[in-house]
């Protein structure tokens, strides 16, 4: 019985640790498996994504972690790579010589806030800079703000490059604070289902979240729609989104026990550098 984790943060982007540190914690806490995927560089600075000079040492370091630690841990190398619609998505030219394991796809930013710098509109901020950005661009509309979500993570999906979706429905982070947007609405399922039905049909891994399950009680994607992914027959894999060494399996016991329920029989492993359908339980990776 085991765990793993391939979504983690570290110092080389916004995680409040060293690699090493996070290793160490892995390694008590029974993981096997774990990836670091740091948020990848942007066309634009930000307070929490990798610079593209520091992508060496980041590779560099991981690649003496992972031959210290060889006969303790598997450790794999990926990056978080943001989809921004018009500004920055996995085909630019930074990734096309990176040898990475795995690469994890996301929205962070949605629509440009000002026309002429590159200002966006973050969705898992502060709560105040949500709510600025939804009025000034949807008139304070949840609803228009979550269809243009969804609408973008389509095309993200569409486009492809990479390997998993990340916290597909991250928008209800702070949606869910707004009366409009509730996720059991149909015309919110529907839109959640259309995305999970693209995500079959391109064949992507699809990330079930457990970052905001301890404090806020919800994954991403929200657990009501843990039954449609299991029917769907989407290749689903566990991952914390750990940015402290000490969350590396917060929320697991319990969103692996769901995932059984929802009648789940497999989680994806990387054996052998592939995907690979490994059998589970509430305790963890059999």
């Amino acid at each position: 019985m085991y765990w793993s984790n391939y979504h983690s943060h570290c110092t080389f982007c916004d995680g409040r640790s060293s690699m090493e540190e996070f290793v160490h914690f892995a390694i008590a806490k029974g993981l096997r498996k774990y990836g670091f995927s740091s948020h990848a560089p942007l066309p634009f600075l930000t307070k929490w994504t990798m610079l593209e000079d520091d992508f060496p040492d980041y590779e560099k370091e991981f690649y003496r972690l992972k031959e210290k630690y060889k006969n303790e841990i598997e450790l794999y190398l990926g990056l978080e790579v943001d989809y921004i619609h018009g500004c920055s998505d996995i085909s630019n030219d930074f990734f096309k010589d990176k040898k990475l394991d795995y690469t994890i796809g996301s929205i962070h930013y949605l629509d440009r806030l000002n026309e002429t710098e590159n200002e966006y509109w973050t969705i898992d901020g502060a709560f105040g800079e949500f709510d600025q950005g939804l009025n000034q661009l949807f008139g304070g509309d949840i609803r228009l703000a979550a269809k243009r979500f969804f609408e973008v993570t389509g095309m993200m999906i569409e486009k492809g490059g990479f390997d998993i979706v990340g916290h597909m429905d991250k928008i209800t982070y702070h949606g869910m604070k707004y009366k409009e947007l509730n996720v059991t609405d149909q015309w919110f399922a529907d839109l959640v289902t259309d995305c999970l039905e693209l995500i079959k049909a391109k064949g992507l891994l699809l990330e079930i979240n457990t970052k905001s399950l301890t404090e806020h009680g919800i994954t991403y994607p929200n657990q009501a729609f843990y039954s449609i992914v299991n029917e769907l027959e989407i290749p689903v894999v566990v991952n914390s989104d750990c940015h402290y060494p000490t969350n590396i399996t917060a929320g697991f016991k319990p969103t692996y026990e769901a995932l059984q329920n929802a009648g789940f029989k497999t989680l994806q492993q990387l054996i052998n550098g592939k995907w690979q359908a490994v059998e589970f339980n509430a305790g963890g990776l059999l």
